[in-house]
């Protein structure tokens, strides 16, 4: 039976119940002392299968229990494979003249399968679980009824059995009761073990009947459970008084989790199975702080098998991450499997889960490169929105994020200062427990990135330091100096000493952008282009003559990395505006004097009738009003189709459903003797292996560049048009 089809079934016991006594809600007929929705007293769910040889020892605990028998009631669930078990429960009810035990018989075997119909049988205030093979003290069911509320979980101590009879009162679990009687942590933190075992705990029918046990999951199903039930409701949370010795026994089994023999079965898939729920459980946006942590805590705990795996099956290591990659979670704790393969640091100021094109460039260079890494960012939650679902391009491949605290700023010294001095305390702290990196990545437009990185390597010399530059820094688009000081003294004095002790000449120049490209031109070991044209750029306009042979021995050209094929299906975004009739025609970004959409526009007024009636432009931005706006009353009004912003990982699945996408140059042409830029989303366009127009200033890389379908000029109407009608011909030919 489905998950949702069984809640929908267990909500539907409570309703008929509760509308059997006249209430209009379960909630109403839990307040109300007269014909309550329960009895009073203890449900007992008891699961057996084949426990012939223990069902007795636990029957016998609970008929000795000191509370009376009216006040609480066993449902036995015999399932699976028949043995002796109901006919020694039969003789043993007679014999005790018993009247409170139910005893009901599943064909299909499950715990999950039990338990859940235990829950449905259930009918008094509160439930309890017990394993067949466990047992409990006589005052047990009493004692923690005394402490019993509708909103309260109430727990015993718990014993551990040995398979040879002897009992262990202290053990890691108990010690954590214990402790947490005098602990003034949340209940979340001081017993974040036992609120997901299944042993020791008194919990209201109420919110037991809300959930149900996944009997999908081979284990792991109590932890699902527990959690579930656990950060879905603000339950109270109390400990047996330690002086009453309530205490439920639980048996070690030489097949319990704990001795389990190690397989990939067991400790990566079934766990894997297990953390994909509690992944679902994170996605809640109403869940707390303090529980999400709870939740994380768990994930860690399930990790920890395939990490035991791990330890003795390094080789498996790609099957291991590839079994985990798989599943898409949002949260996994990687570190377990990368501690010991870190090869590399990254510095990148903006960084996934924040959403910016800087980050997500990073991100895929990393995933291009396949090192591990630990990786130092900012914290830029007041500038860049999160989204969570980024960290999947690139968290298998991180041991230790390093996310760092100060204020978000592209160009305020003390600011980027802070970055720097809070990241160097970081990464001392790392280099002291795992030694120095073998090399540092930084990249910038956002500059904080290569002042930590230069800091990182004037402390640590021999590691090989790698500098990205993603566009020009000391003049900006519209080639204009952006002129911003470092406002401390005493620190260019520093960078000052160290140029000329590298044999280099100061600049006399305190401009923080001209120190964001000088120090990573002298003290990197590569510096890498994003293309040859920015380069020469970036080259050509630095003031400093003596420093250009070393920039031309260590520059590197990479253009901006492509994701594997699967990352455009990450997520599949159902867009229901694409026509069969007409060549859909997708253009992703904002618009602005340097770059807008007049190509796109004019070309299509250009265009015959034949060809302007076959086409649909879709344009993607996030400041849809505007161009709204703009296109009232236009003739092209009917032809576009103006989306809001997507997140990146739609808008990889969306380049994948359009005819042709639309890629186009900045103009430059009238203050820089070359054009520096080209698009990043050029590097996601080539991958979904749609048709794309490049709209190009003279001498661009994107006049140069592979994989490009159609080519026009900026401002060329005509030609814009002959596209147009190229791309409608081939769609529809003859």
């Amino acid at each position: 039976m489905l998950k949702q089809e069984i809640v929908k079934r267990l909500e539907k016991v409570r309703q008929i119940r509760a509308q059997k006594l006249g209430y209009e809600s379960i909630e109403e007929g839990v307040r109300k002392k007269e014909n309550p929705l329960y009895e009073k007293g203890i449900s007992i769910i008891l699961p057996t299968y084949k426990g012939e040889n223990v069902i007795i020892k636990c029957l016998e605990s609970l008929a000795n229990q000191t509370l009376d028998a009216s006040l609480f009631e066993v449902i036995v669930i015999i399932n699976g494979e028949k043995d002796r078990t109901e006919d020694l429960i039969n003789q043993f009810i007679a014999e005790r003249q018993l009247e409170n035990i139910k005893v009901v018989i599943l064909e299909e075997a499950g715990a999950s399968i039990a338990r859940n119909k235990g829950i449905m049988m259930a009918s008094r205030q509160f439930c309890t679980f017990i394993d067949d093979d466990d047992y409990v003290s006589s005052n047990f069911l009493e004692e923690m009824y005394n402490l019993a509320d509708q909103n309260t979980v109430v727990i015993s101590q718990i014993f551990n059995v040995e398979e040879d009879g002897k009992v262990q009162a202290s053990n890691p679990i108990n010690r954590q009761i214990l402790k947490s009687v005098i602990s003034k942590h949340s209940p979340y933190d001081k017993l974040y073990t036992v609120l997901t075992l299944n042993a020791c705990k008194l919990i209201p029918t109420l919110y037991v009947q809300k959930y149900k046990y996944d009997e999908s999951l081979q284990s792991g199903e109590d932890v699902v459970f527990f959690t579930e039930l656990t950060v879905k409701n603000d339950l109270q949370y109390v400990v047996a008084p330690v002086t009453k010795k309530v205490v439920y026994y639980r048996t070690l089994r030489e097949n319990s989790i704990s001795r389990q023999a190690m397989t990939f079965d067991f400790n990566v898939s079934q766990r894997l199975e297990c953390i994909a729920k509690l992944n679902e459980l994170l996605s809640l946006d109403y869940i707390s702080p303090i529980k999400r942590k709870f939740i994380q805590r768990k994930i860690n705990a399930q990790s920890s098998f395939i990490q035991s795996y791990y330890e003795e099956h390094k080789e498996e290591y790609d099957r291991i991450i590839n079994a985990i990659t798989n599943k898409k979670f949002i949260y996994f704790p990687y570190n377990l499997l990368n501690h010991d393969r870190v090869e590399q640091l990254v510095v990148s100021y903006c960084f996934p889960p924040y959403n910016d094109t800087a980050g997500n460039v990073m991100a895929k260079r990393m995933r291009e490169s396949g090192k591990v890494s630990d990786v130092i960012y900012n914290m830029m939650d007041k500038v860049r929105n999160k989204n969570v679902s980024l960290n999947q391009m690139v968290d298998d491949l991180i041991n230790v994020r390093l996310p760092i605290n100060s204020p978000s700023s592209f160009s305020h010294w003390a600011h980027i200062r802070k970055f720097v001095d809070l990241g160097m305390e970081g990464a001392e702290e790392l280099v002291e427990k795992n030694g120095v990196h073998k090399q540092v990545f930084s990249r910038a437009m956002w500059a904080a990135s290569h002042f930590l990185a230069y800091e990182y390597k004037m402390k640590y010399p021999q590691t090989k330091w790698i500098a990205e530059f993603s566009d020009p820094l000391i003049y900006d688009i519209e080639a204009k100096k952006r002129v911003v000081d470092i406002t401390e003294p005493a620190y260019v004095k520093k960078l000052e000493a160290a140029v000329k002790k590298a044999g280099y000449p100061s600049p006399n120049d305190n401009s923080l952008f001209l120190w964001c490209e000088y120090l990573p031109y002298i003290f990197a070991d590569e510096l890498i282009f994003t293309n040859k044209n920015q380069f020469q750029y970036m080259m050509d306009m630095f003031p400093i003559e003596e420093v250009k042979p070393l920039i031309q021995q260590k520059a590197i050209i990479e253009p901006h990395p492509t994701l594997p094929e699967k990352y455009y299906h990450m997520e599949e975004f159902e867009y229901p505006l694409l026509s069969n009739e007409h060549v859909n025609v997708a253009y992703f970004g904002n618009f602005y004097s340097k770059r807008n959409l007049n190509d796109l526009f004019d070309g299509l007024k250009e265009a015959t009738s034949e060809v302007k009636d076959r086409v649909l432009i879709h344009v993607f931005t996030s400041k849809p009003g505007e161009l709204e706006e703009q296109l009232k009353n236009d003739p092209l009004e009917d032809s576009i189709i103006v989306n809001g912003f997507v997140d990146f990982y739609p808008f990889l699945n969306l380049c994948t459903k359009f005819d042709c996408l639309v890629v186009n140059d900045s103009t430059t042409k009238d203050n820089k003797p070359i054009n520096p830029y080209l698009p990043s989303k050029l590097s996601d366009y080539k991958g979904s292996g749609t048709d794309i127009w490049g709209v190009y200033e003279e001498g661009s890389i994107l006049s140069q560049s592979e994989n490009i379908t159609y080519l026009s000029p900026l401002n060329d109407a005509k030609e814009a048009a002959k596209v147009f009608e190229k791309m409608v011909l081939k769609k529809f030919p003859g």
